[in-house]
């Protein structure tokens, strides 16, 4: 919201990022386009608003396929009109619209809109296994497992004491990266939806997300709480938090501040103020570019904010910090969409004496390109006089001072600016305000005429028997009820001070009651995040020595049993041998014993007791392989 480019910038080429609110030179038709402020992206998109408030009030019809948003590909868009609803093409190349449909005129208008990632998916709880993976480079996941375990465990623990201990390890830079970054959608819903004391703990990860140095966390940053910042029920310490960035942060605060105001949330918007104050004290060498944010906020703005934006501009450190020309833009801008701020801006013009003759020109042709009164008003506010007493430039100067000293609104500026040009000589003035003094002689105020007749006592062109008076030179009439706004956000943002301390000091009094250390993770196993290509070859190849090492040993198991079969085997065969031996002999023995006197038998007995015993040794050494 609030990104309607000023038609002035859009003719220039120039629009306001719409993430920091920055001045950026815009690409080509259809083309993205990157701020050098904050490195936001954006895509430049057209639509109509009304330009009469009949029009407006007329009730839309319901046409299918109607949209709002259009984007910028071609000389012709199909537009929506804001009388009828009606779709109808439309002319980028100019302004103003007529629909062919109901005759209502309506302005078109370009936005710059931020070009954003698609939602981010919820956290999932994650384990021990999944850390150590990721120690070792085994897994390709492109955020930090602690840090998503973080939200996790924010998002789904039940125990107050605990989130609040949990939220405690974004005091830790190491959990302040991209992964923060990109979880911190859902982390701002933690802050929402809980107690301060732990929303002021968690806060702390938006304000260290853009103080860690890293510019290229700043964009997603800022829309992660662009998210929640319009909401009137958005936690103040968000705001706080988002004051501790650079220039880049701005937009947003103003944005929500003026929101807040909006919708019947004051308190909310004096936080915001009250953060943009804080971020602009700390932030000095971008003080440039944000006078030129908060100057184009000057569009949008309503109510007490609007009234800190002038006070900001005219009497704080961004009073006189962006360029002449930029400012000028502005105010003629201004001049035609919102004219009671032009006299509160004009106290803010300032700039020397042109040093050259170019540069006077440049100066008159600011005069002659403004389109409102108040762009010459803040015009002839910056001409002065010409180098040299150049008669030439004198007389281009006065023809414009002629032409424009009626003007009811720019008159009184016209008029500094022919006080600059008679004051500028002392002993006499330039033939051509002679010649407006001609021709406009006792018309003239009393301080022209007498600045003039101080240079020229001796002049017939205006009666010089009157006592002219010095008198000092008018100040401009300011909106009785825009100095009244100024003066409400001035006591509005004591009392958002007052009331955001008492509610931090009360979430640091519990967090100290329930101090304690809690682990991050509950589970040590199973990994819940896929091995990549590399750890799951180096697995496979320990897989695989480990098979090649059970079948080693497999095989070795088998010929410990086979041998110890064979062993068994042979022993079961020698038992065997044995006893027949040992059966045989005994029966040859008793054979012997019962034939001694059988000399012949007792000799054949004998010759087979000793075949046997020979019989029992060749098998003995054939069982054992001794052949």
């Amino acid at each position: 919201m609030y990104d309607v480019l000023p038609e002035t910038l859009a003719r220039a080429q120039r629009g306001i990022c719409p993430t920091c609110g920055a001045p950026m030179r815009l690409a080509e038709a259809g083309r993205e386009a990157r701020c050098d402020f904050c490195g936001g992206n954006s895509q430049l998109r057209f639509t109509l608003r009304a330009l009469e408030p009949e029009a407006a009030k007329l009730e839309k019809a319901v046409i299918k396929g109607a949209t709002r948003w259009l984007s910028k590909q071609a000389t012709y868009q199909d537009c929506t009109c804001p009388g009828c609803g009606a779709t109808f093409q439309a002319d980028a190349g100019h302004s103003i619209q007529t629909c062919k449909y109901c005759g209502a005129q309506s302005k078109l208008e370009t936005r710059l809109v931020p070009i954003t990632t698609d939602d981010v998916a919820e956290p999932q709880e994650r384990t021990q296994a999944d850390v150590e993976n990721q120690n070792r480079d085994r897994i390709d996941y492109p955020w930090s497992v602690a840090g998503e375990q973080l939200v996790w465990r924010l998002l789904h623990e039940p125990d107050l004491a605990v989130r609040v201990n949990l939220a405690t390890h974004y005091n830790a830079w190491s959990y302040i990266n991209h992964t923060a970054a990109h979880f911190l959608p859902w982390t701002l819903r933690v802050i929402q939806r809980d107690e301060d004391a732990v929303a002021f703990i968690a806060c702390d990860v938006i304000g260290k997300l853009l103080c860690e140095g890293d510019p290229t966390l700043w964009p997603g940053v800022i829309q992660a709480v662009r998210g929640v910042a319009f909401d009137v029920k958005l936690k103040p310490c968000v705001l706080h938090e988002l004051a501790l960035g650079k220039g880049v942060c701005v937009k947003t605060l103003i944005d929500a501040a003026e929101y807040a105001a909006a919708h019947g949330s004051p308190g909310l918007a004096w936080q915001a103020l009250w953060g943009v104050q804080t971020l602009i004290g700390r932030n000095f060498p971008e003080h440039p570019v944000i006078a030129q944010i908060v100057l184009y906020r000057l569009f949008y703005l309503t109510g007490p904010v609007l009234g800190w934006a002038l006070d900001a501009l005219r009497n704080s450190y961004l009073r006189g910090r962006y360029p002449t020309e930029f400012l000028l833009r502005a105010i003629d801008e201004l001049g035609a969409e919102r004219p009671s701020l032009v006299p509160h801006l004009l106290e803010c013009l300032y700039i020397g004496q042109p040093e050259t003759a170019d540069e006077f020109r440049a100066r008159l042709g600011w005069i002659r390109d403004a389109v409102s009164w108040g762009g010459k008003a803040a015009a002839f506010e910056m001409l002065y006089a010409p180098p040299g007493d150049d008669s030439a430039l004198y007389k281009e100067a006065i023809e414009l001072v002629d032409e424009c000293l009626d003007d009811p609104d720019a008159g009184p500026s016209v008029e500094t600016a022919l006080m600059r040009l008679i004051t500028a000589q002392d002993e006499r003035t330039d033939p051509a305000i002679d010649a407006l003094i001609e021709r406009r002689g006792e018309s003239l105020s009393e301080r022209v005429k007498r600045e003039y007749i101080r240079r020229n006592p001796a002049t017939r062109l205006l009666d010089t028997s009157q006592k002219y008076y010095w008198q000092s030179e008018p100040k401009r009439a300011l909106d009785p009820g825009l100095e009244a706004l100024i003066a409400q956000w001035k006591q509005g943002i004591r009392d958002g001070v007052d009331d955001h301390r008492a509610r931090m000091d009360e979430a640091r009094k519990f967090r100290d009651s329930v101090k304690a250390d809690v682990e991050l993770f509950l589970r040590e196993g199973p990994a819940t995040l896929p091995l990549n290509a590399k750890a799951q070859e180096e697995l496979r190849r320990k897989q695989g020595q480990e098979e090649q090492r059970q079948q080693r040993q497999a095989a070795a198991q088998a010929r410990q049993q086979r041998q110890e079969a064979d062993v068994g085997s042979q022993q079961a065969e020698m038992q065997r041998l044995q006893t027949e031996y040992q059966q045989q002999m005994e029966a040859l023995s008793q054979k012997l014993m019962n034939n001694m006197h059988d000399q012949k038998l007792v000799m054949q007995v004998s010759a087979e007791m000793q075949k046997l015993a020979t019989d029992l040794q060749q098998k003995m050494q054939k069982l054992f392989g001794n052949e």
